[in-house]
């Protein structure tokens, strides 16, 4: 790595650090909401976003951002789901919070398999269960009119985000490199590749699902997240980064 490539490797760090500080300082105050049952699954969207944000700046610094990309689409679902759910707060956060999938093993069932007990070849499986009927992409039709655009976002990213996570073909120049001659090179060492635009990614859906969270009644000012967030565009070569917050609708 050059030095100029390695001093803005460092300042996209320090920018995404900084995202998590501020995401966790939210957490270390404790949180504030309003005692319904929307601001409070809008907590809990907002919780697993900030430990995901932390685990793909880990990731990114340690020079494994392509890795880190299959974290990104969790989050990524996490966004659209909490945005559907803005589009009917009551009913569909109390549908997401009261869902049982029946496909999840008993807790009996799982200690007998723990103790190496037979299960019964007639107990009967359910089928798959979701919380909603819709798919992913449908919840994101619906949540484009609570949040702008995340229907368009999730177009683009998600393709790209679900050929990390199933290890598909098109995924394959991240882990190897041919060569004319036949020689295959395997890329398994840490290397800052795609971290910039990872972290980018990252820290915008955080603030897009601290946004929903707000909007679903917590408590937060996201001032200081939105300047990480230009912070961390500005050292990826985007100056201008991406709007304010306060512009998104």
């Amino acid at each position: 790595m050059t030095p100029d490539k390695a001093s803005r490797f460092n300042d996209l760090i320090a920018a995404g650090e900084a995202g998590v500080r501020i995401a966790f300082g939210w957490l270390d105050e404790g949180l504030e909401f309003e005692r319904t049952t929307q601001a409070f699954v809008g907590s809990l969207f907002l919780i697993r976003g900030a430990r995901n944000l932390n685990a793909v700046q880990i990731l990114c610094k340690a020079g494994y951002a392509v890795e880190a990309q299959t974290m990104l689409r969790t989050m990524v679902e996490d966004v659209v789901t909490l945005s559907y759910i803005s589009t009917k707060p009551e009913k569909l956060a109390e549908a997401w919070l009261t869902f049982e999938n029946p496909r999840l093993a008993q807790s009996l069932e799982l200690l007998a398999k723990a103790n190496g007990h037979d299960i019964a070849d007639t107990v009967e499986r359910p089928r798959f269960a979701r919380w909603t009927r819709l798919s992913l992409f449908q919840m994101a039709e619906k949540a484009d009119r609570v949040t702008p655009g995340i229907a368009e976002y999730l177009d683009f990213v998600y393709p790209v985000l679900s050929d990390r996570a199933h290890g598909n073909t098109s995924s394959s120049p991240s882990y190897a490199r041919t060569y004319a001659d036949g020689t295959i090179e395997a890329l398994y060492k840490p290397s800052p590749a795609q971290a910039d635009i990872t972290l980018c990614n990252a820290i915008t859906v955080v603030l897009t699902t601290a946004e929903r969270a707000r909007a679903l009644g917590v408590s937060l000012d996201l001032s200081a997240l939105e300047q990480a967030e230009r912070a961390v565009y500005a050292a990826c070569g985007l100056m201008e980064g991406p709007p304010p917050v306060s512009d998104r609708g």
